[in-house]
């Protein structure tokens, strides 16, 4: 779940004009592969550039982490921007410098993999002389030291954000004996092999182009021996960093003592790993000493303190629509706003199992009722992104849906009749008025987000579902806690109006499995909100039936096996493209309203801009203060 402009170009990004005169200019993009702590040359728009290292980069977050910075947990895209540019690298890894933001590079790995003919078996080969932070500086990382972080994925105590993605089942290709372990039926992963310290050997059910893909995922990096094994809860307070930084006092980690560095919804404070040799890491550049984040606030504070040089940036959300503006159309200020397209979408969501959602008309009336570019407005208009109309992004369907509209309106701005039409329909509304006359659609609950300018957003969605009988019981919470009452089907949350999903990797399997594959319904960390696909057992289970009486819901899960199963893109692109019609068009349990952009506004003294295209946010890896902070 990932969330970037600026004029350095990659393949998924869009330079924007608002208004005619958003010419956005970065200080300098990319580099060369040289250097590190001790300084480099990049080259971009201005050409060549000097960057002293040295200096504290000061962030600020409006939320924490969603899991405390447990690596096989977190499935968030800050978090997973923390672990890429600064914390935990693995075999595989992404380099914010290269033109496309999708190309695979070796990171601990020495080289790429070896593949055998028929697919099924991976040789990475690591790198000699790569230690871990500390406390762990004297230990070499080894081939035993990434199936450690994969048995962990595939602890369920663990409660592990996506381990779905390794296990070797019918309908995907995986990795032999995950599911055995997952299930408690094997002690050991058995298509992990350690041939020696340096070769890892990965053996898989059947054929699994994108597992260069998966090994680049946080949950694959490192953990050496005895890091985690007490810290089933807890780990990400005892990380031990495999990056150029690491959490401030790891050095006193203790099986009982974190680092002091990570304070849970107060700070982030990240200091040089002094294990880390930038001569065995071409990718990360490491200017800065030292990497300040408070978590609080507000936007708008935030983007004073920006203003003011305070503070360098304000990492996880959107600034203000009032900043957006100013900036944009600003000469002088707009060498500091970055747009990019962060390939991820955001999207209101209706839980299945709960009425009066059970109803496909009431879900339809809902999507044509909302004024979808108010919405984005709200967060700053034409410059945070395209109006969505469907729910995978367009790049990872070679854009074959093109003007798809299910549910078209005026400007985008919601369509009262046709919506009253589709209520019609529903059992909800007795009479056939196009209004619901149920008490199921009185002061329905609608779990959002705190920050702005989601509170923003809730008030417009109660105005437009009004005129349909519909009246929302708003309630706003910080985003990890919203979002961990999204996780649990147990809460039962009927309506969500704070999400948003971006890729992992560049396939749409990365969005149809977790969103919409019944069987990835989970007890903790579940991203299907709407429940789709859920069998008469799991509704059972999660009190769906008892509370309720739903018994059955809609499933995509045939049609998404078809596309699993195929391998030729030719095949696969168009397979998750109808996917998506029919989640749109025939099941309507989600409003898309916004093909993400990522904007973001950076202090005066902040040079080398880039943006990561992997972590849809701005590379801390690359940054530099002018005169090294000075």
């Amino acid at each position: 779940m990932k969330r970037g402009e600026g004029v350095c170009v990659r393949r998924y990004l869009q330079v924007l004009a608002l208004v005619g005169v958003l010419a956005l200019v970065a200080a300098a993009c990319g580099g060369d592969d040289e250097g590190g702590a001790t300084g480099t040359t990049a080259t971009g728009a201005t050409g060549a550039q000097e960057f002293t290292p040295g200096g504290t980069f000061k962030a600020a977050m409006l939320s924490d982490v969603t899991a405390g910075f447990d690596p096989q947990k977190e499935y968030y895209s800050v978090a997973w921007a923390f672990y890429r540019c600064c914390l935990a690298r693995t075999l595989m890894s992404y380099d914010p410098n290269d033109p496309d933001s999708t190309h695979l590079v070796p990171d601990l790995a020495a080289a790429e993999p070896e593949v055998s003919a028929d697919g099924l078996t991976w040789v990475f080969t690591i790198k000699d002389g790569i230690t871990f932070g500390p406390p762990y500086e004297d230990v070499e990382i080894t081939a035993q030291d990434f199936i450690r972080a994969f048995e962990r994925e595939g602890n369920p105590e663990v409660a592990a954000g996506y381990y779905f993605y390794y296990l070797d089942t019918e309908s995907q290709g995986g990795i032999v004996g995950f599911s055995d372990y997952y299930n408690g039926d094997a002690d050991s992963i058995e298509g992990l092999v350690a041939v020696d310290d340096k070769t890892l050997e990965v053996h898989l059910n059947r054929p699994a182009g994108d597992l260069g893909y998966r090994m680049a995922m946080p949950a694959t990096a490192p953990i050496p021996e005895g890091a985690s094994e007490n810290h089933v809860d807890d780990y990400g307070r005892f990380l031990v960093s495999s990056g150029p930084y690491m959490f401030e006092g790891s050095e006193q980690i203790t099986d009982d003592t974190p680092a002091p560095g990570y304070q849970p919804g107060k700070s982030i404070t990240l200091v040089r790993n002094p294990s880390w040799d930038p001569a065995t890491d071409p990718i990360r550049k490491a200017y800065v000493d030292q990497i300040d984040v408070t978590i609080g606030g507000t936007a708008e504070d935030n983007q004073n303190k920006v203003d003011a040089g305070e503070l360098d940036v304000e990492y996880d959300g959107i600034p203000p629509a009032e900043a957006i503006r100013r900036y944009s159309t600003d000469p002088e200020l707009q060498d500091q706003i970055f747009v990019n397209s962060s390939d991820g979408v955001r999207f209101l969501w209706m839980n299945l199992a709960v009425p009066p959602f059970d109803d496909l008309a009431v879900r339809r009336a809902i999507n044509y009722a909302i004024d979808r570019d108010g919405l984005r407005r709200l967060r700053g208009g034409e410059t945070v992104g395209d109006i969505a109309t469907h729910m995978i992004i367009p790049s990872l369907e070679g854009d074959a849906l093109g003007d798809y509209d299910p549910f078209p309106s005026p400007n985008h701005a919601g369509d009262l009749e046709a919506a009253k039409a589709e209520m019609a329909n529903s059992k909800y509304d007795t009479d056939g008025d196009g209004i619901c006359d149920a008490p199921e659609c009185e002061n329905v609950l609608f779990v959002t987000d705190e920050a702005s300018p989601y509170a923003e957003q809730a008030a417009l969605v109660q105005d437009n579902l009004e005129p349909l009988g519909i009246t929302l019981d708003v309630k706003a919470f910080e985003r990890s806690t919203m979002y961990n009452k999204y996780f649990n089907p147990k809460e039962h949350v009927p309506f969500g109006g704070g999400a948003g999903w971006f890729k992992d990797y560049a396939d749409a399997y990365t969005f149809v499995y977790p969103l919409f594959y019944g069987p990835n319904i989970l007890d903790a960390g579940n991203t299907n909100y709407p429940m789709l696909g859920a069998d008469p057992d799991q509704l059972r289970k999660y009190g769906y039936t008892q509370e309720f009486g739903v018994t059955e819901v809609p499933s995509i899960d045939e049609q998404a096996e078809e596309c699993f199963a195929a391998v030729d893109p030719a095949e696969r692109t168009p397979c998750f493209a109808e996917v998506d019609r029919i989640l749109s068009e025939e099941i309507a349990a989600y409003v898309p309203f916004l093909f993400d952009n990522d904007v973001t506004i950076v202090s005066t003294r902040t040079q080398n801009y880039v943006y990561s295209g992997f972590d849809s946010l701005m590379a801390l890896d690359q940054v530099a203060l002018a005169n090294g902070g000075a």
